[in-house]
């Protein structure tokens, strides 16, 4: 394999009913100054989806400017989640660098990839992790994520334990804006299988508990379309399920933070847990069934509100 072939970057593109939004992905990256990509789309069981390959291929030979050098499409017949979608196409990738998207992300310039490529190119990490910004379906962006830490020179000053301990906290590392360099997967593994959504979370602490060091690139690469299911602090059942899992086998046995005082944080842990699950079902109950349930969380209610007007006003600030 020639030097310029190894620096090609596999693009994967996950979808799942939102087969529109895959333009959108495909935009930013057919707008890309890198000159070796692969992209690879998989849907995850979208009904219909397969009258839309011809579509999707001939949208990328017509506005391909040389920099694409494979396409490969692939279609899971029956729905299996976020995770296993993702798995089945990496194995697929050629690159020397994988990066993924979901549909509706997008490349944040036209020289992400560069941008990308140059740091790993300059790194003995295997994993790195740019800053993504949210952007709303009217265009508006948020700086501010609840989700990610945007103080990127703090984690460059982490030791792996500390990432992880903070990550037994919350998942703060984008998702969205992660590249990897395939040896990553060929020797570590592919995502865990054990959630069906999240596919993130459980490996960035697998990785720390492999003493994988993780890079950080101090530059937005990644807009985030604000629409998705934990966009908003809003989560899903079957979301919070995975949730559940990951505590139950990735951070509880292992977090000792607080010593004596560990079940007890866990405990709080588990009824925050708790309050998203109920979150999730509001719609679905009745006035009877709410009144418990705002008693009993109420201090919950009052964090989650709070947390929504800190986040609103940073980005009235960095705006």
């Amino acid at each position: 394999m020639c030097d310029g072939e190894s620096k090609l970057v596999s693009v994967i593109i996950v979808t799942y009913y939102n087969t529109k939004g895959i333009f959108d992905t495909l935009d930013s990256i057919l707008k890309q100054t890198y000159p070796q990509i692969e992209i690879i789309i998989s849907d995850d069981g979208t009904p219909g989806f397969d009258e839309s390959v011809s579509l999707i291929s001939d949208y990328i030979n017509e506005r391909n400017i040389g920099n694409v050098r494979n396409v490969i499409i692939n279609t899971i017949k029956t729905n299996v989640g976020t995770v296993k979608n993702v798995n089945s196409v990496i194995p697929m990738a050629s690159g020397k660098y994988i990066k993924a998207l979901a549909a509706e992300d997008c490349f944040a310039c036209v020289d992400a990839l560069e941008k990308y490529v140059a740091y790993m190119e300059n790194s003995d990490v295997l994993i790195a992790f740019a800053k993504m910004r949210g952007v709303t379906l009217s265009g508006e962006y948020f700086d501010e994520l609840q989700a990610c830490e945007s103080d990127y020179e703090l984690l460059k000053k982490y030791s792996i334990k500390e990432l992880q301990n903070r990550l037994f906290k919350r998942n703060f590392l984008p998702a969205p804006a992660w590249i990897a360099k395939r040896e990553l997967f060929e020797e570590y593994g592919l995502f865990p299988e054990d959630t069906r959504l999240i596919e993130d979370y459980p490996y960035w602490i697998y990785l720390t508990m492999h003493n994988v060091q993780f890079g950080f690139i101090d530059n937005i690469l990644v807009n985030y379309r604000l629409s998705g299911m934990s966009s908003g602090g809003s989560y899903s059942e079957m979301f919070m399920q995975d949730m559940f899992i990951i505590y139950d086998k990735y951070i509880f046995p292992y977090d000792h933070r607080f010593g004596i005082l560990q079940p007890v944080y866990n405990q709080l842990k588990r009824m925050g847990l708790n309050f998203y699950v109920i979150k999730a079902k509001w719609g679905k109950m009745n006035i009877l069934q709410k009144i418990p349930c705002i008693l009993i969380y109420f201090p919950c209610f009052i964090y989650v509100n709070l947390q929504k007007i800190l986040f609103k006003v940073k980005n009235q600030k960095t705006g």
